[in-house]
């Protein structure tokens, strides 16, 4: 149990409560499949820092849901853990969300939220970078910015934590409001977990972000507002849909539309399409 480094996690279900970390960590422990777990509360407790009150209340809340049966013989405990599948239709999730191996100290109650953001974010992105190359045609893709790499690279230069593009170019990034729509969060709350300050206080890794912002070919609206001495100014289109239009003071004064945030990646993502596939068979039975 101490060569436990890293685990698998699904990160719409790792956001549902604390029995979750519990559950991530006993399928790691799960090495050949069988769903059956057999440790020690106290050992557990020291591997995630918590009481073994703490785990004993968590198995209490778990059954039915995280876990089928438990038997306890003195300080160990026997368990069948549920399967993926029947987990997320348990909580009714939608979807897995992202997938990663993470470290395991990375599942501290407050890093375990802001980790499942991040990474929801993340996916969200790719997912959204996919489906712009998708409806681009031959060279078009060319003109769709892999957003990872922008987050993290410096080949698209603006005001500070921003990546500016122009003529057509596009970085697909993740919206708060979208995340928040997909994990049952506030729109508040995905901003907190996914602010610098905030994990930085919390002994949480910063992640690494940028702004993407679109040139404005309209010298007259930035003439205006150079003469206005305005910084920004909020608008809305015909649909009644909000955008930030902002000048940049970076010598040449571009005005640029303000758009999603991109992020960097800090973990691989998995694919796992025969798991998402049967849960979202599952899910979809449900629903009939």
């Amino acid at each position: 149990m101490s060569e436990l480094s890293t685990i698998r996690i699904y990160s719409r279900l790792l956001d549902t409560c604390e029995q979750a970390r519990l559950w991530h960590v006993l399928r790691a422990l799960d090495t050949e499949g069988t769903g059956r777990v057999y440790f020690g509360v106290g050992d557990i407790a020291t591997l995630m820092s918590v009481s073994p009150q703490t785990i004993y209340r968590w198995l209490k809340q778990g059954l039915g849901i995280w876990w089928r049966s438990r038997r306890r013989i003195d300080d160990q405990v026997e368990l069948y853990l549920s399967g993926v599948a029947a987990v997320a239709c348990a909580l009714g999730v939608d979807g897995l969300g992202a997938i990663a191996e993470v470290p395991l100290d990375t599942l501290t109650r407050m890093g375990s939220k802001a980790l499942a953001t991040a990474l929801e974010a993340e996916y969200r992105q790719r997912q959204a970078y996919w489906a712009a190359k998708k409806a681009k045609k031959g060279q078009a893709k060319k003109s769709v910015f892999d957003p990872h790499d922008a987050a993290s690279s410096d080949n698209f230069p603006g005001a500070k934590g921003m990546a500016v593009v122009n003529n057509g170019f596009q970085i697909p990034g993740a919206s708060v409001a979208g995340i928040a729509k997909t994990v049952g969060r506030s729109q508040s709350t995905i901003k907190r977990r996914l602010n610098n300050r905030w994990r930085i206080d919390r002994n949480i890794e910063p992640i690494q972000k940028k702004r993407v912002a679109i040139e404005l070919d309209d010298p007259g609206l930035a003439f205006r507002l150079r003469e206005a001495g305005i910084g920004f100014m909020v608008t809305q289109n015909a649909l009644g849909c909000t955008r930030v239009i902002k000048v940049l003071n970076d010598g040449l004064s571009k005005v640029v539309v303000l758009g999603c945030n991109i992020y960097s990646q800090d973990y691989e993502l998995m694919s796992c399409r025969g798991t998402r596939g049967r849960v979202r068979r599952q899910l979809k039975g449900l629903g009939n």
